[in-house]
């Protein structure tokens, strides 16, 4: 992870978590153009920025639609299982949104580590 750029890959995360916390799903070009993102790079940036979810914790790169429909172009799990994982991604990102810290525990047993920094998360 050396060759990326810090400041831009906290950014994708950020970018990632508000669309799953919004309910939304974004094209790989749109997220590209917002993380100033070549194309041929975001696969990288996308896994980067996953590393670090807890085991269960929903992934919000599920919130990428691949350009020719369904699921992201790296989903972390099978494919065909998308909209359920999009649907656990809105979830757990929109309650971390409107939760505070106490109440998201008690739902989801530990904060999430992303968007921070690796290991701000509790499990």
């Amino acid at each position: 992870m050396s060759n990326l750029e810090m400041e831009r890959l906290w950014f994708l995360r950020g970018v990632l978590a508000a669309f799953a916390s919004s309910g939304e799903v974004v094209q790989l070009g749109e997220i590209c153009k917002l993380c100033r993102l070549r194309p041929e790079e975001a696969s990288t940036y996308l896994e980067a920025a996953r590393q670090g979810l807890h085991e269960d914790e929903p992934d919000f790169c599920d919130v990428i639609a691949a350009e020719t429909g369904g699921g992201a172009g790296t989903p972390r799990g099978p494919s065909g299982k998308w909209p359920a994982r999009l649907r656990d991604a809105h979830q757990y990102w929109r309650d971390r949104r409107y939760l505070e810290d106490q109440e998201f525990e008690k739902e989801w047993s530990w904060l999430p580590t992303f968007p921070g920094p690796p290991g701000t998360g509790k499990h």
